[in-house]
């Protein structure tokens, strides 16, 4: 999508029994270079795939691990915003004169998750557990974080880009600017943005 054309960061953490991917960049191509660094790593399967908010730069890749039979989990407000996305889209695309967007977008099907939660959500893979907290108020896009409280590793998803002030549309500035000092009271020693 050309209003996304910045691929979001994606990651994955690698347990003994299955691979959890943290969002999956703003196409199905720059996903299978994801997958493709997971497969350098390891053949274990990918089991979940966690999405931190429903911006289609995040997002956008799903598609590639529905065929890995994984399981993709986001908020319900995530899923939501994401349904309106892609109802948006299917007009956006019809009302495409110039074919520009058709051609862009062709192959890439936006998929929605299908597991939900509403606050917090908690994984266990054999020797990781995984949490993924929703801190979005109902102003903000679902936006969710994932703790792994053994690694004490947490990603930021959107919430924080290193270098550059994000997009924040109509969110509350003073709201993210809580929300953003209360994850540096956790007990985090590597922040991933």
């Amino acid at each position: 999508d050309p209003q996304f054309g910045y691929p979001g960061t994606a990651g994955f953490v690698v347990a003994s029994d299955g691979v959890v991917v943290v969002n999956t960049t703003n196409s199905p191509f720059h996903a299978r270079e994801l997958l493709y660094e997971i497969r350098q790593r390891t053949d274990l399967p990918v089991v979940y795939v966690l999405n931190t908010d429903a911006e289609p730069d995040e997002m956008l890749g799903n598609e590639v691990f529905v065929d890995q039979d994984a399981t993709i989990i986001s908020s319900s407000l995530a899923q939501a915003a994401m349904r309106r996305y892609r109802d948006n889209l299917a007009r956006r695309l019809e009302q495409d004169e110039n074919w520009r967007l058709r051609g862009r977008m062709r192959g890439i099907h936006p998929t929605l998750p299908s597991q939900v939660f509403d606050e917090e959500m908690s994984l266990r893979l054999e020797n990781e557990e995984i949490r993924i907290r929703c801190v979005a108020d109902g102003g903000t896009w679902g936006d969710a974080v994932v703790y792994l409280p053994t690694q004490k590793v947490l990603f930021l998803g959107r919430l924080f880009a290193n270098g550059y002030f994000p997009r924040l549309a109509s969110v509350d500035v003073r709201r993210w600017i809580e929300v953003l000092r209360d994850l540096e009271s956790w007990d985090v020693d590597l922040y991933v943005p």
